[in-house]
């Protein structure tokens, strides 16, 4: 079994960058990954960076709508483009410029739903926090790399009886040469990728966000509906996370997959 496709979330909840290889730092992150995110005014200073649950921030889960954001985010230079379809609503240095994104993110998210505002005036505007090789904004404090097979994808649309996509689901890793639902097996073993070590802690368990089109910000499919129907556990499961045992090291596409 080998990797397939890499991808890695510059900001928590907004869309990937597509790589052929990934770098896992000394922090046990990967470079790049949920490095930023848009979390409310009111859920603490700019500086603290201690681990909040996703509702914290703005996500797929109670903003659909951001997912028509593309994000190209450029780790020399600094500079993070967001379009809105071929718009460009952000150009800027994240470091020099961080007011500005901020303002432009809030006015997006608050234009597209006018009633956040008047539900929720103490979360608004936005701050963009992080940036720092330290800070992640993953779901789970732990962080950790999440990984699913192609085989399994293709699988759960047999079952949906419609397609989805890969992005609905977040994973840094996809690979393929398994059985259907295999990497659910590897739950407490370990997995080796070129020289790098995990451990595959759990599933990862799903919410509203995977009901989202990636493409348009939309709610189209129930798709956790759908898989409460064939699925024994609540909420649904696909994917699994794996917690880095040893860092510092590449993963590449056509990388080979080892059970330990």
């Amino acid at each position: 079994m080998k990797i397939s496709q890499l991808y890695k979330y510059p900001i928590k909840s907004l869309t990937p960058l597509k790589s052929e290889s990934l770098v896992l730092n000394s922090n046990g992150y990967i470079d790049g990954d949920r490095l930023f995110g848009f979390r409310f005014q009111n859920a603490g200073a700019r500086d603290n960076y201690e681990w909040q649950r996703k509702t914290s921030f703005a996500a797929l889960m109670h903003m659909p709508q951001i997912a028509r954001l593309k994000v190209d985010f450029d780790e020399t230079s600094r500079n993070l483009i967001i379009k809105n379809t071929d718009e460009i609503i952000v150009d800027a240095n994240i470091d020099l410029e961080r007011t500005i994104i901020e303002e432009k993110f809030t006015d997006f998210v608050l234009q597209s739903d006018k009633d956040l505002i008047k539900k929720f005036p103490e979360r608004f505007p936005f701050m963009l926090i992080g940036g720092e090789s330290h800070a992640h904004f993953h779901d789970g404090a732990q962080g950790g790399v999440t990984l699913h097979s192609q085989e399994s994808l293709d699988e759960l649309n047999n079952q949906l009886g419609y397609q989805v996509e890969h992005a609905r689901f977040r994973s840094n890793i996809i690979i393929q040469g398994v059985k259907p639902w295999e990497e659910f097996e590897w739950i407490g073993k370990n997995v080796t990728i070129n020289n790098l070590n995990f451990t595959v802690e759990k599933p990862v368990t799903r919410c509203l966000a995977i009901n989202c089109n990636p493409s348009d910000g939309t709610r189209d499919k129930n798709v956790l509906k759908s898989m409460l129907d064939f699925q024994d556990v609540k909420p649904p499961e696909f994917s699994v996370k794996l917690i880095p045992l040893n860092t510092e090291g590449q993963l590449s596409v056509g990388d080979s997959v080892y059970i330990n």
